[in-house]
């Protein structure tokens, strides 16, 4: 099935030369799964449920920390340009992990008591700015990776990531720490962050130290902090807002159970459609930086991802629940039972959100800000209106997302075509 599908994409012309990212980003997405049943079985729900919490938190915070300067390293024409991008975007992500940390000694006890955290979970509350500098840095890094083609590059830092990660907390939870998933987290970050900086200076990067051409060079892709930054920021938060959602209403326990039903949805996201996201993003670029069409390849991409869904989500729904059980154990059988109800929104997600890197291509990231900003408002009322229990809650959940990717998909459309009669 995945040969079938980088074959058609290939057929389109947009992964003759990057299915190395995609088999990469599928080896590495497969070392957490095939761990999940051992450590599922190592760690509590309420155990787990406290690792999301703090993942779900980096991957909010990572969402603001460079200013999505991270998109633009693969628009400009001279490597040089970029490479103060990339100095740009780690500078401020240093800076944003500074305030966080700031932020957290003045607000310590409020956010303890909020979130129900023991001691020890608290000692890591202080090293979740370390995380979001290393992953935001790591996004500047990678996108320099995705520019230069070097595509198996990116795929091995992605291996070093999850593998680190899963050694970690196996080894961790063997010797009884019960903090061993965040520490695992913790390193896996580092590691990427090590990975990613040796792989771009192999390929050419090169730190800048005029500051003056750093601010010029930042200037000129203006749009991305002002248009981009905080409506993803919003966007992520619509994201991961779920999990914070089902901690408040439905307890820790619940909060571990929609964690790994989120994590078996995001598979597909993690092994196909995040990395074609990146590749595509390139490839857009290099045809409207030559004045070409990007509509074939817009309908070939989605077509393909829409045909991989259609067996997938009908698998979930029938199957999801006692897969479940006999994969991780019956405890986590409301985890199935959630991912039944859950697979159809989370589909639509999985073909729309590569379409979105066309946005940025095109520089058009103020459309993408407007629906994001709409998408938050709909979860801000998922917050407010959870449900009577977290079935209902998944049920709303579910029809929040196929509406709005819906939307999202034809407006993303509407800007192609745009593009293209411009073009001409």
């Amino acid at each position: 099935m995945i040969k079938g599908l980088i074959q058609r994409f290939s057929k389109a012309g947009l992964l003759r030369n990057s299915t190395t990212l995609i088999v990469g980003t599928i080896v590495a997405q497969l070392i957490p799964i095939l761990f999940q049943p051992l450590l599922r079985r190592m760690y509590s729900p309420e155990e787990f449920g406290t690792a999301a919490l703090f993942v779900t938190a980096v991957g909010m915070l990572v969402a603001l920390a460079n200013f999505k300067y991270e998109s633009a390293v693969v628009l400009p024409e001279k490597d040089e340009d970029a490479h103060f991008i990339i100095g740009g975007g780690v500078l401020i992500s240093l800076l944003f992990a500074l305030v966080i940390w700031v932020f957290i000694i003045f607000f310590e006890a409020t956010i303890r008591q909020h979130f129900e955290l023991k001691q020890g979970e608290v000692n890591y509350l202080f090293l979740l700015p370390l995380s979001v500098f290393f992953v935001s840095s790591y996004q500047c890094f990678n996108f320099y990776l995705i520019r230069k083609k070097a595509y198996k590059a990116s795929a091995r830092n992605k291996v070093y990531r999850r593998g680190s990660e899963a050694v970690v907390q196996s080894a961790t939870g063997w010797l009884r720490y019960n903090q061993g998933l965040l520490f695992g987290s913790l390193i896996g970050d580092f590691v990427n962050f090590i990975g990613a900086f040796i792989q771009i200076k192999n390929q050419g990067f090169r730190i800048q130290k005029d500051f003056h051409q750093l601010k010029h060079i930042l200037k000129q892709y203006w749009q991305f902090p002002i248009y981009h930054a905080f409506p993803s920021f919003l966007n992520t938060i619509s994201l991961t807002l779920p999990v914070f959602i089902v901690h408040a209403a439905f307890g820790k326990a619940e909060t571990g159970q929609f964690d790994l039903s989120r994590l078996v949805l995001s598979l597909p996201m993690a092994l196909i459609s995040t990395a074609l996201s990146q590749v595509y993003l390139q490839h857009q670029a290099e045809k409207i930086r030559n004045k070409q069409s990007v509509a074939s390849d817009f309908w070939s991409v989605s077509k393909a991802l829409f045909w991989m869904s259609i067996p997938l989500a009908l698998i979930l729904f029938l199957f999801a629940t006692p897969l479940f059980s006999f994969i991780f154990g019956s405890q986590w059988a409301l985890a199935g039972k959630l991912t039944a109800v859950l697979i159809f929104g989370q589909a639509i997600k999985f073909i729309v959100s590569p379409m979105s890197s066309t946005l940025v291509a095109l520089k058009e990231v103020r459309f993408s800000a407007i629906w994001q900003l709409l998408y938050f408002g709909a979860m801000a009322w998922l917050y407010a209106n959870p449900g009577s229990d977290i079935f209902d809650f998944a049920l709303r959940y579910c029809y929040i997302d196929f509406a709005a990717y819906a939307f999202y998909y034809a407006l993303i459309y509407k800007i192609v075509q745009r593009y293209e009669k411009a073009r001409l």
